[in-house]
């Protein structure tokens, strides 16, 4: 029987020793057995156990001999050939060692010799980049000499590069090092005025130089393809290769930007030329100041579009002197250059917030579009403060604080920009003007100092508020922010403006109203007023000061022209007392009738209820009746507040020339009134640079009531030549009897009383005709005819009653009144009294109990004394005829 070969046993597994097991085993078997007899049981079946396996060994032995044969075969074979290879290693090792010794000896020939060669190595690029230093600085000046800043920023920055990282132990390159710092900061300068230029300056040539072709084409497609979102990758094809393709008529304000931007990144130096460029724009703007001014100075022919064309008309429609025209040309040239700027500028934030997101740093360090136009409005305010001569421009803290800041502070004025020297301490107030005018030498001599357009004085900011309102109006739009110049001129306007304009609007009307020839002579009112009648030549000249005033409040618009509105308050207020002073001395007082009259206002207020004076004044519609019933009432109450009618020569305005100056001061008075209604309108109508001022009702109140003041003297002067136009009726009509006193005189010049009434009512119409309106002539003249009728009635009504010469007396009223071109209406009371006197008493009481009664009771009784005179009647009789007169009358006759 045969049995498996033995097996190795695994790695790492040890076999226990079977012996010691089975020994234990039996030691143990024997050790619990009691008896012998189990003892020997026990030993015996270990016996035949162990023969067992005695005889299993055996076979198994004898099963491998074989394999057990070739095994001891192959150690042995095996034991000589390590026995071998052990030698061989021997010799190996040994040979070994020698070769380390050997390598040993010339592993350190081999670094001495790889120390050498990497001395020699970085001494050689040590020199490389030491020489790269030295040139690299006269390399970045050539470049920026000739234009190409990016390409010399990336030479200085690799120089300093070079200088930090690769030789900063070699202390000989310092003053190298320092010298390449500060051409790198002058070339940031550099860089930072290049892109000044392109802003403030950008194709600024000469105007005679024609722009060629190409020229015209690379600004075309630099504005075509203008993107208005601006990207770091907008950046990315700037190199210095697209620089040195560049041409000079390829070169825009976009290319230039870009170009200088990403050299300014190069140097790291972005943030820090923002703040450059921030600090240096009110500098900037005042150098284009200068260089406006120079070019308007020298005459230079600038380019101006059709807008530029209609605003010059519109300044010379404002009234701009000839010595404001310059400065109006050169706030207009300012306006243009900074709104262009301010678009440049709008640009150069987008490209310039691209480069901070290329180069990785934060937008806040940029200026914004508020900082530019800040400093538009400070250097306009510096611009106006020299040239309006204002002493302060600190209105904003004068506003807020409403106190003096503080006396340390220092105000940059433009005289001090342009004459490089330190600004002079003032002290802070508020808008003065100046009290005299510089003589002409320190003018002059300004002016070599730095360029003025024109002589500075007050009265130029008119000259400039068109320009100045469109300049504010850009400044407020959207997203604009706070005008402080309007606020800057507002306040002008309000505490300087206002007060030199009030000042000169009443010298004007002062030196009209007061020169010698003042009130006597007359001129044509303007055409633009709508009359062709003659005023008074100082009030046409007020009114001039008045509207020059209204337009000058419309020129300021929304820049103060509400406080500029005072200033005609003033005015108008001053020209009434000067009106009333005028009227007071023009109309004729003390002795006179009609001013007797005048001032009593029980007599005004029943002339004023009186529709003749309401369709004169009022310009009201009545009907002929309803006119000569108020004429005819007129005259009945004034004959009767004559009182005897004894009117004497003292009473009248003997001097026609007096009439006539009230008559054409009563027009001038009129004229002004009705124009300064029109003020309202003038102030509030738009004009070329905007829309008017927006009125209150107060100023609407104070501008009626200021027309009322000059429409009450002019009533006065109507009323006056009214009454007095009626006095001379009784004057002439009643006093003339009583002068000659005879019959014979009544006979042969009964007439002459009227022909001299005549005389001086035609001579008055044909003076008054030329200057009053047709309704104020017709007030005055109309109704002559009822006060003749009762003039004649009282003269009638005396004791000589109506003589021989009472025909001739009424035909020469007649022809009076037509050659006034009136009507005869006004004479039938004085004819049919006359026919009265020729009546018996009984013819009179007939007809008054037949037809009634056709005159008052008192004129029926003083015809009743003439006739009863005149035909010798006894007293018994006539106190008969006059109970038959009294029953007749009954309650009807009118007793006065």
């Amino acid at each position: 029987m045969s049995s498996p070969p033995p097996t190795k046993p695994p790695r790492g597994v040890k076999q226990g020793k079977e012996t010691s097991g089975l020994l234990m085993s039996v030691i143990r078997t024997l050790s619990a057995s009691e008896t012998n007899e189990q003892r020997e049981k026990e030993r015996a079946k270990l016996e035949k156990e162990y023969k067992k396996s005695d005889a299993r060994l055996d076979e198994l032995v004898a099963a491998h001999a074989q394999e057990m044969t070739d095994v001891m075969q192959k150690f042995s074979a095996v034991s000589t050939a390590l026995g071998a290879w052990g030698q061989h290693c021997a010799a190996a090792e040994a040979r070994l060692g020698a070769c380390r010794a050997l390598l040993r000896v010339r592993r350190d020939d081999l670094r001495r010799l790889w120390a050498d060669a990497r001395t020699h190595h970085h001494a050689l690029r040590m020199l490389t980049d030491i020489e790269r230093v030295v040139v690299s600085e006269r390399e970045a000046r050539e470049l920026a000499a000739a234009g190409r800043v990016l390409a010399a920023a990336h030479a200085l920055q690799a120089a300093l590069l070079t200088a930090r990282t690769e030789l900063p132990h070699v202390h000989a390159l310092s003053a190298t090092t320092a010298h390449l710092e500060a051409k790198k900061k002058e070339l940031v300068d550099i860089i930072v005025r290049r892109i000044s230029e392109a802003v403030y300056r950008d194709e600024r040539a000469p105007l005679s130089r024609r722009v060629s072709a190409r020229r015209r084409t690379a600004l075309l497609l630099a504005e075509l393809t203008k993107s208005e979102e601006v990207t770091d990758a907008y950046l990315q094809d700037i190199t210095p290769e697209f620089e040195a393709s560049l041409t000079e008529e390829d070169k825009t304000f976009e290319t230039t930007v870009m170009i200088s931007l990403e050299a300014l990144g190069v140097l790291e130096q972005l943030k820090e030329a923002t703040e450059k460029f921030k600090v240096q724009i009110q500098n900037e703007l005042l150098e284009v100041i200068d260089s406006v001014s120079r070019r308007i100075i020298e005459d230079v022919e600038i380019e101006v579009d059709i807008e530029g064309e209609e605003d010059g008309e519109m300044f010379e429609a404002e009234g701009v002197t000839e010595m404001g025209r310059p400065l109006a040309r050169l706030v207009s040239c300012l306006a243009e250059e900074f709104k262009a700027c301010g678009t440049r500028n709008k640009r150069l934030l987008q490209l310039w917030r691209a480069a901070l997101q290329k180069h990785r740093i934060s937008e806040q360090c940029l200026h914004t579009e508020q900082n530019y136009w800040s400093a538009v409005q400070q250097v306009m305010q510096l611009l106006l403060t020299e040239y309006l001569e204002i002493e302060s421009v600190n209105l904003a803290a004068q506003r807020s604080s409403g106190n003096a800041s503080d006396s340390g502070a220092t105000e940059l004025r433009l005289s001090d920009y342009f004459a490089k020297k330190r600004p002079q301490r003032r002290r802070d107030k508020l808008f003065k003007l100046a009290a005299a005018t510089p003589p002409a030498d320190a003018v002059l001599s300004r002016r070599q100092r730095y360029p003025l357009v024109c002589r500075p004085q007050p009265a130029l900011l008119h000259a400039v508020l068109p320009a100045l309102h469109a300049l504010c109006a850009h400044l407020e739009r959207p997203g604009g922010g706070e005008c402080s110049l309007r606020a800057f001129i507002s306040d002008y306007v309000r505490w300087g403006e206002s007060e030199r304009l009030l000042r000169h609007t009443r010298a004007l009307i002062d030196a009209a109203v007061k020169a010698p020839s003042a009130w006597r002579e007359r001129s044509m009112p303007p055409e633009n007023t709508g009359r062709g009648r003659a005023v008074f030549a100082c009030c046409a000249e007020a009114w001039g000061a008045l509207r020059a005033a209204a337009l000058a409040a419309r020129r300021c618009g929304g820049c103060g022209g509400g406080a500029a509105l005072r200033v005609l308050s003033a005015a108008l207020d001053a020209l009434a007392q000067h009106a009333r002073a005028a009227h007071a001395k023009l109309a004729p007082a003390g002795p006179a009738r009609a001013a007797r009259w005048l001032a009593d206002d029980d007599i005004v207020r029943f002339l004023q209820a009186l529709p003749n004076y309401r369709a004169a004044v009022d310009h009201s519609h009545y009907t002929d009746k309803e006119l000569k019933q108020a004429y005819e009432r007129e005259a009945e109450i004034l004959g009767t507040s004559l009182g005897d009618g004894e009117v004497s020569k003292r009473e009248i305005v003997a001097d026609i020339n007096t009439l006539v100056d009230l008559a054409l001061l009563c027009e001038s008075m009129d004229w002004l009134s009705t124009n300064i209604k029109t003020i309202p309108a003038i102030v509030s109508a738009p004009s070329g640079f905007g829309a008017g001022l927006k009125l209150n009702e107060k100023f609407h109140a104070y501008i009626a009531s200021a027309a009322r003041n000059f429409e009450s003297i002019a009533h006065k002067c109507l009323l006056f030549l009214h009454l007095e136009m009626r006095i001379e009726c009784f004057h002439y009509l009643g006093q003339e009897e009583k002068v000659e006193g005879s019959e014979s005189s009544e006979q042969s010049g009964g007439a002459g009383g009227a022909s001299r009434l005549a005389h001086r009512l035609l001579a008055f119409h044909e003076h008054a005709s030329a200057l009053l309106a047709d309704s104020a002539l017709a007030y005055i003249m109309s109704g002559v005819g009822e006060m003749m009728s009762a003039a004649v009635v009282w003269r009638w009504q005396s004791a000589a009653g109506a003589g021989a010469g009472a025909e001739a007396r009424l035909a020469a009223l007649r022809h009076c009144l037509a050659a006034l071109a009136l009507p005869h209406d006004g004479l039938h009371a004085a004819h049919a009294y006359l026919h009265l006197l020729a009546c018996s008493p009984e013819e009179i009481i007939t007809s008054v109990r037949e037809k009634g009664p056709q005159f008052s009771e008192l004129e029926y009784l003083n015809a009743f004394k003439v006739i009863g005179a005149r035909r010798g009647l006894a007293p018994a009789d006539m106190r008969a005829q006059l109970k038959q007169l009294s029953a007749a009358l009954g309650h009807v006759g009118v007793t006065v």
